[in-house]
């Protein structure tokens, strides 16, 4: 069955991730900027969505109509909203997303509260109560999606513009906004000064190493206030490390810890999660890890530091500060790389600055190789107005 996968803010990662989460055979059908179509998907679509960070909806693909005309998919719409038996009520509505035909994509939502009073009175017919809900832009949110329910009676139908058609879609499972803001702003210990990573992008990271959470250790050598391992917990990995030169840090990981465990219920894993004694935390410089790291581990997942906060950027201090990172990056990754097993992945957090609109890189590629490393996939993860990006590198032995 063909399947469509809603992308966030940052579609080169989300599509990566998903790669590397179904396998890299399963066919690429369609894309564009915000929507992915696969040809396959083996894995059930809710446990899939739980499994993603980057990935706002996932669904099926229904049917294909010739032409830029909506009213053929809405009129389509009308048998399978009316076969939704979650609920009494049939509540519906529309989204348009662009797969090449960004102009058909705002005419087509320009029909939708014409098409969607027609099609609820085609429903009415069924003698249920039913609701169209109306999407203030082309597309309704995962949030309107979710707290409407649409999923759970009627359906949220998604039409998506190419050249010569639209293919029409409909919505399985939504990402769970709730959980993931509680574990971003809920947890207790948040340090804004040593950086926050999102765990969206801690989740992408770690499913961008490969790491089977049934059978690999994975490491965080700089761990912060504990987001990778909580999120490698969620996912049921078994053997979690966490370690960092700041006891602070480690202070700050356990008490997430713990507030995680304890509020585990709301918060919902993709499967079991991890037992608790299977994190592990220790204060320790990254580049002192092999002291006591006896065993290699299956994936290095991480965000090193990133600087200090700025406002903006003016050469001479950005240059220093570059030396002093690389400094730092060269020592950390010639001790990382010898606990790496020789088919390992490596995936980290590097900072990238913004001046003046442009993404200055840190010259990394020296550094990886020299620590018996190289280059495998690089990507840039950016909000609006930061002046510090992040630069997201996957790594792989070449001794």
């Amino acid at each position: 069955m063909q399947t469509f996968f809603i992308l966030g803010s940052h579609p080169d990662l989300a599509k990566a991730e998903i790669l590397s989460v179904v396998g890299l055979n399963s066919k690429i059908l369609l894309e564009s900027s915000t929507v992915l179509v696969l040809e396959h998907v083996e894995m059930p679509l809710e446990d899939l969505q739980n499994r993603l960070g980057g990935t706002i909806k996932i669904g099926v693909i229904l049917d294909e109509y010739l032409g830029s005309d909506a009213r053929a998919c809405a009129n389509a719409t009308v048998g399978k909203a009316s076969e939704a038996t979650g609920k009494n009520k049939i509540t519906f509505g529309f989204s348009a997303y662009d797969l090449g035909n960004p102009k058909a994509v705002q005419r087509i939502a320009r029909s939708f509260k014409t098409l969607g009073g027609e099609i609820k009175n085609a429903l009415r017919e069924t003698d249920r109560p039913v609701r169209f809900v109306m999407a203030k832009e082309d597309a309704l949110t995962s949030v309107v999606v979710e707290t409407n329910g649409l999923n759970e009676s009627g359906g949220e139908f998604c039409m998506f513009a190419t050249q010569t058609s639209i293919i029409l879609g409909r919505t399985s499972t939504v990402q769970d906004f709730k959980a993931w803001s509680d574990r971003d702003f809920g947890r207790p210990a948040r340090d804004s000064r040593s950086g926050m990573l999102p765990p969206k992008l801690a989740r992408m990271m770690i499913n961008l190493s490969g790491a089977n959470p049934s059978s690999s250790t994975i490491l965080d050598p700089f761990c912060g206030s504990g987001t990778i391992p909580m999120e490698a917990a969620l996912m049921g990995f078994k053997h979690i490390i966490g370690s960092d030169i700041s006891e602070k840090a480690i202070k700050d990981s356990n008490t997430n810890t713990d507030w995680l465990y304890a509020n585990v219920s709301r918060i919902r894993p993709i499967g079991p999660i991890s037992k608790k004694n299977d994190i592990f935390f220790r204060v320790s410089d990254a580049k002192n890890i092999g002291s006591w790291l006896t065993e290699p581990v299956d994936a290095i997942v991480a965000e090193t530091y990133l600087g200090p906060p700025k406002h903006g950027w003016d050469r001479p201090a950005l240059e220093a500060l570059k030396a002093e990172l690389m400094k730092m990056y060269r020592d950390s990754l010639a001790a990382l790389s010898k606990k790496l097993k020789s088919d390992g992945t490596i995936v980290i957090a590097f900072p990238a600055f913004v001046v003046k609109n442009e993404v200055i890189k840190l010259p990394l590629k020296k550094a990886i190789e020299d620590a018996g490393l190289m280059i495998d996939a690089t990507w840039i993860y950016k909000r609006p107005d930061q002046m510090t990006a992040r630069e997201i590198v996957r790594m792989k032995k070449t001794r």
